[in-house]
């Protein structure tokens, strides 16, 4: 790598970069294009509050990576934990220290939040990411079962 990569909070203008990385991860997991505005991108990550915390990758003035997160709390434990909704790097940026660097971004939030734990969930047919999560530390959860229910105008 030649150029310094560099992990920021991401802003208003890195709409179309992360719109861009956003389409190539529904794709990867066989969804169609995500319905996301640059108006819900703020809402949602950028604006003072935003629900989720969102970093990009830069390397030199190309953003080729992103996380997203939300901050959780357990009643039962009381824990905070992290649930890592995206993450994602350009095809051609891969094998480079991006998502390691992502990663590393998220668990030091984490440290400075009193965070005590990382989640998410990966496409089963994602050996690779698979893969890399192990060689992070990262084990299967066998105690939860994701459950999912869509909710519809019915």
């Amino acid at each position: 790598m030649t150029e310094e990569l560099s992990i920021r909070r991401a802003e208003a203008n890195d709409y179309a970069a992360v719109r861009s990385l956003a389409d190539a991860l529904a794709a990867h997991i066989e969804e169609p294009p995500p319905p996301l505005t640059r108006d819900r991108y703020v809402a949602f990550y950028v604006r003072e509050h935003a629900p989720l915390h969102l970093f990009v990758a830069q390397l030199g003035d190309r953003v080729v990576g992103m996380i997203a997160w939300i901050l959780t709390h357990e009643l039962y434990s009381a824990q905070a934990g992290i649930y890592i909704s995206d993450i994602a790097v350009h095809a051609d940026a891969r094998r480079q220290g991006v998502g390691r660097a992502l990663m590393t971004k998220a668990k030091e939030w984490a440290f400075d939040h009193g965070v005590t734990k990382l989640g998410w969930d990966v496409w089963k047919h994602n050996a690779q990411a698979m893969q890399f999560y192990q060689r992070l530390g990262a084990t299967v959860d066998r105690e939860a079962v994701p459950h999912l229910l869509l909710l519809t105008n019915d």
